[in-house]
């Protein structure tokens, strides 16, 4: 078959393989055993990469592919041998995992590391990758104790990963415990306030004063013709007048005043970023709780199963990306056609940019969206109504950010 690269320059052809070759090792795991401590604002992640092949004698694997039977029994092992044999204490409780992923994965160049899902992996490539995740709030310090060591295995290395470059610790079944501090101060992420609702006092009956004018003087004239002679309706229609005029000048109503301008463009970031803030949590009932401040009626449950999906790392359910900044390129006003009081809409165009680190890879996922959104005044405040997603890029890199162990 024909080859396009066989048709570049020579002297081409060898930049790229070289090009492509720290690509090809960032992706291999070399070790039997490698461990990953990822600390986020609400959430710690133990895990770790595990080749299968360095327990061949341990489990007695004589076969050289795992069979479906075989690739279970070696999970399970797995899962309970990083269970039992890795121990992370916390200032406070202990973490309790909440979520235990174990699954066969392979590495991938532009995803980091995906499912491995043939039936007969051969034992030579069998990787496994291990995550258990635990709620946690602010983590500022950790000593990690880790016993599980693969046979022959005198070294491991455990990279921990917070903000910016991670650190490495090198591991030896005697030296098997290390003690790990954030430099600065946690901040935790916070809602953004949303501007308050501004109101105008306004009197909608107030046209009936014209009504109870021309009453009295219709009532006024027919007495003047009439006199004594006026019929009994003549009373009744200046009551009528004198109660009109009462209502048009007493009944009141405050009605939400529709912002424009700039105020539009805050109340929108505002709920924007609220809204991605809420998956900064770990616990579901938080999730939903900090979303309901943004985002009211049918369109709360579509937004929160709909956002979630597009975090998550994996399709399976893997770690979330944490949106860290979101920069609003466009917020223009489409009218108030067919709008009830105290809406309005707007085309908005925004950009988010996140990232996640999970088993080594730092995933940085910037988004572009185009919607029509429609904000509403409800209980005080504005919330998201409905939101119509006109178009969404995605643009997602991958980064291998390894340290070296400290001594």
């Amino acid at each position: 078959m024909f080859c396009p690269v066989a048709r570049l320059v020579p002297g081409v052809a060898l930049g790229i393989f070289f090009a492509l070759l720290p690509l090809q090792r960032a992706g291999a795991v070399d070790e039997a055993i490698r461990g990953f401590v990822s600390v986020e604002p609400f959430e710690i992640r133990l895990e770790a990469l595990v080749r299968v092949e360095p327990f061949r004698e341990a489990w007695r694997m004589e076969s050289e592919t795992l069979g479906p039977i075989e690739q279970q029994a070696v999970l399970e092992n797995l899962k309970t041998l990083f269970e039992s044999g890795v121990n992370v204490k916390v200032p406070g409780a202990a973490p309790l995992y909440n979520e235990r992923i174990v699954r066969f994965i392979v590495p991938d160049m532009e995803k980091g590391f995906v499912a491995d899902e043939r039936d007969a992996i051969p034992l030579s490539e069998a990787l496994v990758g291990l995550t258990f995740s635990a709620e946690a709030r602010g983590i500022s310090e950790m000593e990690l104790e880790w016993l599980w060591f693969a046979p022959g295995q005198e070294r491991l290395v455990v990279e921990i990963a917070s903000r910016g470059k991670p650190s490495a610790r090198a591991l030896t079944p005697t030296e098997n415990k290390t003690v790990w501090k954030q430099s600065g101060e946690t901040a935790l992420p916070a809602l953004q306030d949303i501007p308050g609702l501004e109101t105008r006092e306004t009197r909608p009956l107030r046209h009936l004063i014209y009504l109870a004018f021309a009453m009295v003087l219709y009532a006024g004239v027919v007495v003047v013709q009439r006199k004594t002679k006026s019929p009994a309706w003549v009373g009744w229609l200046i009551v009528g007048g004198v109660v009109a005029a009462f209502l048009s000048l007493k009944v009141r109503v405050r009605e939400v005043v529709v912002p424009g301008g700039a105020a539009v463009e805050d109340i929108v970031y505002a709920l924007l970023r609220n809204t991605y803030h809420a998956f900064d949590f770990r616990d579901e009932a938080a999730i939903y709780d900090t979303l309901e401040a943004s985002v009211t009626g049918p369109l709360l449950e579509e937004v929160y199963l709909e956002m979630r999906e597009s975090l998550e790392l994996e399709s399976s359910g893997g770690p979330r990306v944490r949106v860290y900044e979101i920069a609003l390129r466009e917020c223009k006003e489409t009218g108030s056609g067919g709008l009830a009081r105290g809406q309005f809409r707007t085309r908005v165009e925004w950009v988010t940019i996140g990232e996640v680190t999970h088993w080594g890879h730092t995933h940085e996922r910037t988004n572009r969206y185009e919607a029509e959104m429609t904000v509403s005044a409800a209980d005080d405040t504005w919330r998201i109504s409905a939101l119509d997603l006109l178009n969404e890029e995605r643009v997602q890199k991958i980064s291998r950010r390894e340290a070296a162990p400290e001594s």
